[in-house]
C-alpha cells in the first residue's frame, strides 16, 4: 500500500516502476522505466526499457533499446531498436530497427529498417528497409526498398524498390523498379522498369520500361 524504494535501484510506487541504477529519476504517472538511467524525465504513460533509453520522454512515449528515444522522444513517439529515434523523435514518429531514425525525425514520420530515416526525416516521410531515406528525406516522401532515397530524397517523391531514387531524387519524382531514378532525378520526374532513367533524367521526363531513358 506504499512505495518500495532499494537504493537507487529499484523503485515500486502505485502507479510507476523503475528498474537498474538511476533509473526513472522523475517519472510521472504510469510510467516504467527499466535499465541503467532508463527513463531520467518521463512524463505519463511513458515506457523505456533498455540503458539510457528514454531518457527524456514526454506523454505516452515507447523507447525499447539500448539509447533508443534517449534524448527528446516527442508524444506517443515510438523507438524500438539500438539507438533508434536517438535524438529528437518528434511527436508520432515511429522508428524501428538499428539506428532508424537516428537523428530528428519529424512528426508523423515512419523509418523501419537498419539505418532507415537515420538522419533528417522530416515531417510524414515514410522509410521501410535497410538504409532506406538514411540521409535527410524530404517531407512527405516515400522510400521502400534496400537504400531506396538514401540520400537527398525530396519533398512528395516516390522511390520503390532496390536503389530506386538514391541519390538526389528532386521533389515530386516517381522512380518505381530496382535501380530506377537513382541518380540525380530531376523534378517531376517518372521512372519505371529495372534500371529506368537510371542517371541524370531531367525534370518532367517519363521512362517507362526496363533501362528505358
Amino acid at each position: 500500500t506504499s512505495d518500495f524504494n532499494v537504493g537507487s535501484t529499484l523503485k515500486l510506487t502505485q502507479d510507476t516502476i523503475s528498474v537498474g541504477k538511476s533509473s526513472g529519476t522523475s517519472q510521472g504517472s504510469n510510467s516504467i522505466a527499466v535499465g541503467v538511467s532508463a527513463g531520467l524525465s518521463q512524463t505519463t504513460n511513458c515506457v523505456a526499457i533498455g540503458g539510457l533509453a528514454g531518457q527524456s520522454q514526454t506523454n505516452a512515449g515507447v523507447a525499447v533499446g539500448y539509447r533508443a528515444g534517449q534524448t527528446t522522444q516527442g508524444i506517443y513517439a515510438v523507438a524500438v531498436g539500438l539507438t533508434a529515434g536517438n535524438t529528437n523523435q518528434s511527436q508520432d514518429a515511429i522508428s524501428i530497427g538499428r539506428s532508424a531514425g537516428q537523428t530528428t525525425q519529424g512528426a508523423n514520420s515512419v523509418a523501419v529498417g537498419l539505418n532507415a530515416g537515420n538522419s533528417g526525416q522530416l515531417a510524414s516521410a515514410v522509410a521501410i528497409g535497410n538504409g532506406a531515406g538514411q540521409n535527410t528525406q524530404g517531407a512527405n516522401s516515400v522510400a521502400i526498398g534496400l537504400t531506396s532515397g538514401a540520400t537527398n530524397q525530396s519533398t512528395n517523391s516516390v522511390a520503390i524498390g532496390t536503389s530506386a531514387g538514391n541519390n538526389t531524387q528532386s521533389g515530386g519524382a516517381v522512380a518505381v523498379g530496382n535501380g530506377a531514378g537513382q541518380t540525380t532525378q530531376g523534378t517531376n520526374a517518372t521512372a519505371v522498369g529495372v534500371g529506368a532513367g537510371t542517371t541524370s533524367q531531367g525534370g518532367n521526363c517519363v521512362a517507362i520500361g526496363g533501362t528505358a531513358g
